[in-house]
């Protein structure tokens, strides 16, 4: 099963659990936040993020330059749910 195929059946299997209701609020707020026009504004592929601090686990300010000068790296928003 391709990647397509498996993202496929796990957002089927999403909007099953969610149910008509529950589909229709977050198609709602997709197409709210869509309205705000961030895609156009997000990066895009290839494209390099801007340098920026952020504490790390123990409070200690890391940048982003700090950590690609150790090397390749991929960011990876995690909203969580909460």
């Amino acid at each position: 099963m391709g990647l397509q195929q498996k993202l496929d059946a796990f957002r089927a299997n999403f909007e099953t659990q969610l149910g008509p209701e529950g589909k229709a609020i977050l198609d709602n707020e997709a197409s709210r936040v869509k309205r705000t026009g961030v895609e156009e504004r997000a990066l895009k592929v290839g494209q390099r993020a801007p340098n920026f601090e952020l504490p790390d686990m123990r409070g200690h300010k890391v940048s982003l330059a700090q950590l690609h000068a150790e090397g390749p790296l991929a960011l990876v928003f995690y909203r969580g749910l909460w």
